[in-house]
């Protein structure tokens, strides 16, 4: 059957937050983030975010996450620069304890009180070594296990209720693939391509009169060679309960598009971005800057995976192993540091573990803020 004609609209542009903005800096890019993220010191921009960005309604509420954001900032921001001068073989346990402060402070955005729940007091993940073996890159995997501050946190990302399988283990190594930042070690290293599928030409579409929106995108006819990929299998990782995808003409011949199977009726007061945030989530797209340090996404293959992983979720788990091997067995440690798995390693903490810092940045503040070094 030929394929249907795309559904007429009019292009908005294409975010994961309801807003988008550009910054540059001389200094060190974490500088001006950190700089951010310290204006939640001010219970007044604490409590305004807490209102305009995050929708908490109540004032005690307000007041009370604009306390506890800025305890955990505080420690975050504390834990981060004591971090920065450590060896590697203890820096990694300093950093993850700077990121899971940063996690419940958007926990608690997103969860009011959510430090006076027990799960505040939970990782909500685990990882030991065995003591006879030198850790294996390839077999190691990290276990969620009872409800802790990794499934509030992906619960606040996804805006889902977590509903994983008590215990669920997921693979250190396919959490690595998923790093864009390190795409090309990762590539040498374990000899094939990660599983990220870049995304051409991402648009919200709105038509006005019908008060209808979608989304479109594209991909290359390549992408679905090289990863194995067909329509319905793509369909299937990105389908949410409100809406799937179907395939419709392209303009260019490299490219097959897709759009929003049913458009979204814009309800009284909704905004496109506020009707539509489901289906962007949905698509669970992984941001990275390209060559000409532009923002690019990419649909992320996590068939083999137990549940979708936002982007920051990877990183974030990724970064708890790490914290535990340095701090269980400084041993494996000594041995990875001479192995071809140590470039992944290196590599993760000096370039995505700041792409983390930037995307806690984003769903902190619901905005997303392209950094650039302007030197």
């Amino acid at each position: 059957m030929p394929l249907p004609e795309p559904r007429k609209g009019k292009a908005l542009g294409f975010g994961l937050y309801p807003e988008a903005d550009w910054e540059s800096t001389l200094g060190i890019p974490e500088a001006i983030i950190w700089s951010g993220i310290h204006h939640l010191y001010s219970r007044s921009a604490a409590e305004y975010y807490a209102a305009e960005v995050h929708g908490i309604a109540s004032k005690n509420d307000r007041a009370t996450v604009a306390t506890s954001v800025k305890l955990y900032v505080q420690q975050a921001s504390e834990f981060y620069e004591a971090a920065a001068t450590a060896k590697p073989n203890t820096a990694p346990l300093i950093y993850y304890y700077s990121f899971l402060n940063l996690a419940k402070a958007l926990c608690e955005f997103r969860n009011p009180r959510f430090h006076s729940r027990p799960e505040c007091y939970a990782h909500g993940l685990s990882w030991r070594p065995d003591p006879q073996k030198v850790v294996n890159l390839e077999k190691e995997t990290v276990t969620l296990r009872g409800r802790g501050v990794w499934q509030v946190l992906w619960e606040t990302m996804t805006k889902l209720p977590y509903s994983a399988a008590n215990p669920t283990q997921i693979p250190v190594q396919k959490l690595f693939s998923y790093c864009h930042e390190i795409s090309a070690e990762y590539g040498r290293v374990m000899g094939f391509p990660t599983p990220l599928v870049p995304v051409k030409e991402p648009q919200v579409f709105v038509d006005e009169e019908l008060r209808e929106s979608w989304l479109r995108f594209s991909l290359e006819r390549t992408e679905f060679k090289d990863h194995r990929l067909s329509a319905p299998k793509l369909i299937s990782q990105i389908r949410i309960a409100r809406s799937s995808y179907v395939e419709v003409k392209s303009k260019k011949k490299n490219m097959r598009t897709f759009q929003s199977e049913t458009a979204k009726k814009m309800r009284r007061r909704e905004t496109v971005f506020s009707g539509l945030e489901g289906d962007i989530l949905g698509l669970n797209l992984f941001a990275s800057l390209d060559r000409d340090r532009d923002l690019r996404y990419s649909i992320p293959l996590q068939g083999p995976l137990p549940l979708r992983l936002p982007q920051l979720m990877v990183s974030y788990t990724i970064l708890f192993w790490l914290g535990s091997l340095v701090r269980y067995d400084p041993h494996s440690v000594y041995e990875l540091m001479d192995s071809p798995f140590w470039i992944l390693i290196d590599g993760f903490m000096s370039q995505s573990r700041v792409w983390l810092l930037e995307l806690f940045w984003w769903a902190l503040f619901r905005k997303e803020t392209t950094l650039l070094t302007a030197r």
